[in-house]
């Protein structure tokens, strides 16, 4: 199974694996680490490995963050980029995405779940204007 870590500015990681949680029942295999205020961003990385660790299960693991280029985004990038495990990293994390991975990564594989994650991350930012305007 696919491990997912969010990563985030403030509580947001953990507020939507919460919420994740509520929607799908379930969430083995996940973890949130958050990026307080006062936190060093130097300690973030290891924080962020320990993470992928724990929920790496051999099939690679999914670093959702909140902003591509931010601290989050950064110390996970330099993680994947080493190679350690097949990780990949998606930045603009949101509960759409998030309960789709959680209910797909057991019958999809790593490659899929990227795909996964991107559709249904943008496919969850709508405008109830353009949807009653198009009916």
């Amino acid at each position: 199974m696919v491990g997912i870590v969010i990563v985030t500015h403030g509580d947001m990681a953990e507020g939507v694996l919460d919420a994740a949680r509520s929607v799908t029942g379930h969430s083995q295999g996940s973890a949130a680490v958050c990026l307080r205020d006062g936190d060093s961003v130097d300690e973030l990385g290891p924080r962020i490995a320990a993470a992928v660790d724990h929920v790496n299960e051999g099939d690679g693991v999914l670093v959702l963050v909140d902003m591509w280029g931010a601290s989050p985004f950064n110390a996970s990038a330099r993680l994947a980029l080493k190679g350690r495990h097949p990780i990949d990293v998606i930045a603009g994390v949101n509960l759409p995405m998030v309960v789709e991975l959680l209910e797909e990564r057991t019958a999809k594989s790593f490659d899929e779940l990227v795909a996964i994650a991107l559709q249904a991350g943008s496919e969850g930012v709508r405008a109830l204007s353009q949807a009653v305007d198009n009916q």
